[in-house]
């Protein structure tokens, strides 16, 4: 069966995107946590199969100039499949015509986004509460 690709948040998914997290060793979610991020993001891509979430992303967005992606998360049972590629590639045409669209890749999977057309940034900066974050992430 073909994958379907929805374009709002629905809260009876939670249990589905938690367990999408968990399968890549995101463990620190919740499904507080995981509504919350989700109701106050602008835009939203969720993959199902048979009704079933395997992957999904979200964005911050003002609309007009930027926008920020997070979370491209696909199942690890439906990794290497190009669902995330697709889920990245309707995310930017959800978003329209923008002048910047931030993304801010796992470690080891910065090529995939680099053949989407992203480009490492000369002033990216980033402050992270988080000691862990902060030592995979920064520079």
């Amino acid at each position: 069966m073909a994958l379907q690709y929805e374009y709002q948040f629905n809260i009876n998914d939670v249990e589905d995107m938690l367990t999408v997290y968990q399968s890549n060793g995101w463990l620190n979610h919740n499904q507080e946590e995981i509504i919350k991020i989700f109701n106050i993001s602008t835009h939203v891509i969720i993959a199902k199969e048979n009704g079933h979430v395997v992957g999904f992303s979200r964005a911050l967005s003002d609309g007009v100039y930027n926008a920020a992606i997070y979370d491209l998360v696909v199942h690890t049972d439906y990794q290497k499949r190009g669902i995330g590629r697709e889920i990245i590639k309707q995310m930017l045409e959800h978003l329209g015509d923008l002048s910047c669209v931030h993304l801010i890749a796992t470690t080891g999977n910065e090529a995939l986004y680099e053949e989407m057309g992203f480009s490492k940034l000369k002033t990216g900066m980033a402050i992270y509460r988080n000691q862990k974050l902060k030592d995979e992430y920064t520079v």
